[in-house]
């Protein structure tokens, strides 16, 4: 069992997608902005991100990216867009991120990510 770190602004989707990680068997914790997701990277035990690329409180996604991929110190990050640009993928790959995953949010996706992290 993993613990997911969820960052939205919307809580709704946080919410959902914490549900769905919960019923496929690990923990799950939701942040709202950038202040709150530091927080909780510095306090718990979190070994997965799942963040979304706009938010409130937090700078452009380039400069967003850099910044949490530094914050998580080497956890899997997955960044959360409805369609990430050529240059968006190039910043998230060039700081280590996982993988995008798209809105609507699929299922498949979110179990292989899981796996991914958690099965080792």
């Amino acid at each position: 069992m993993g613990n997911v770190l969820i960052v939205d602004d919307e809580p709704a989707i946080g919410a959902y997608l914490a549900k769905l990680i919960v019923r496929l068997g690990h923990q799950a914790v939701t942040t709202l902005n950038a202040a709150e997701t530091f927080a909780k990277l510095d306090s718990e035990e979190i070994q997965l991100i799942i963040a979304d690329i706009r938010l409130p409180d937090t700078p452009e996604p380039h400069e967003w990216i850099r910044q949490l991929c530094a914050k998580a110190a080497g956890r899997p990050v997955v960044l959360i867009s409805g369609a990430p640009s050529n240059e968006l993928s190039e910043c998230a790959t060039a700081n280590g991120v996982l993988a995008f995953l798209s809105k609507p949010f699929e299922l498949a996706f979110i179990k292989n990510i899981l796996k991914t992290v958690f099965d080792k």
